[in-house]
Formats: structure tokens, sequence, C-alpha cells
């Protein structure tokens, strides 16, 4: 299989988006690339978004925090020395046309430190690209499939309404 790559994705269509599903991330802070890895579903590339850490995304057990464990909604970016770095969110993952796409090439940024998290959380992400992928293809088939008896999937976009929107933009 191939490498998975990061691209951003322009504002306007995660407005565009955001118009029919607000479960739909968008991109808090303007300085901040919204970035997520491509993958192909149902015959559309499919945008797994990455989100910085959140406290949620810790527990603490006898006063010390703790990294919670993966979930089918969320992939935590685990680095060396156990450092949260990130998260790649499938219940927030949407469909995008190539035109609102384009290669983040790491070689281009000129931040230092932002370029080496990027570098880390690319490195871990390529180390479990299967997982990304059969985590990314349940998601959509639970969602659906209305399984709604799993928690997360009321909180999950609407897939089947964003593919089409998706086409008409």
């Amino acid at each position: 299989m191939s490498k998975l790559k990061l691209y951003t994705i322009t504002d306007e269509y995660i407005d565009y988006l955001r118009t029919f599903d607000s479960k739909i991330l968008f991109n808090k802070n303007s300085k901040r690339k919204y970035l997520g890895t491509v993958l192909t579903i149902s015959n559309y590339n499919y945008v797994v978004p990455l989100s910085s850490p959140k406290e949620k995304d810790y527990f603490y057990v006898d006063g010390v925090k703790t990294i919670k464990k993966d979930s089918m909604p969320i992939i935590r970016i685990i680095v060396e020395n156990n450092e949260l770095k990130g998260t790649l969110r499938f219940s927030n993952m949407f469909p995008a046309p190539d035109k609102v796409l384009t290669y983040y090439n790491i070689n281009n940024e000129n931040d230092i430190n932002y370029k080496i998290l990027i570098i880390k959380e690319l490195v871990f992400i390529n180390s479990i690209a299967e997982k990304i992928r059969k985590h990314a293809k349940v998601i959509y088939t639970q969602k659906i499939n209305n399984y709604e008896h799993f928690h997360y999937i009321k909180n999950t976009v609407d897939f089947k309404l964003l593919e089409k929107e998706s086409t008409k933009y």
C-alpha cells in the first residue's frame, strides 16, 4: 500500500460543508493549516482531519495524567517518550474533491517547530496506515448503515449528505 500523505483543505470548502453539517471541524486558528490525510472510500477522497490534543484525550490514574487508549472514532498520535502530539478524527472525516486539496510539502514549512511536529505525526501515521484505513472504513460503514447503537455514530458527520454536496462544489 502507498504511504499516507498530508493535505491542506481550503477554508472556503470547510465553511461550505459546515452549512450542511456542523460536525465538520473548522480551523480555529487561521495561522495553522487545516491538515488531514486522504483516503479513498466509496470512490470519494475522504479527509481524516488532524486535531490538536485536548484535555479530554487524557484521564488521571492516582493523580498521574495518562493518555486515553484509541477508540473507533479517534486514534491518538503518540510519539517518543509517550507524548500525545495530536489525534485523527474519524467521526469528522469528510469527502473532498481534488480541487480543494493541496499536497502539504513539509519541505516548504518555514516554522521549524511546526515542521518537527508534523514530521513526527506523519511518521506515526504511516506506521499505522492499515489501522487508519480500517478505522475509516468501519466508521463509514457503521454510519451509512445507521448503527446508532454505537454512541459515537450519533456524533459522526452525515457522509451521504456530504458526498452529495461535495459533488456540487
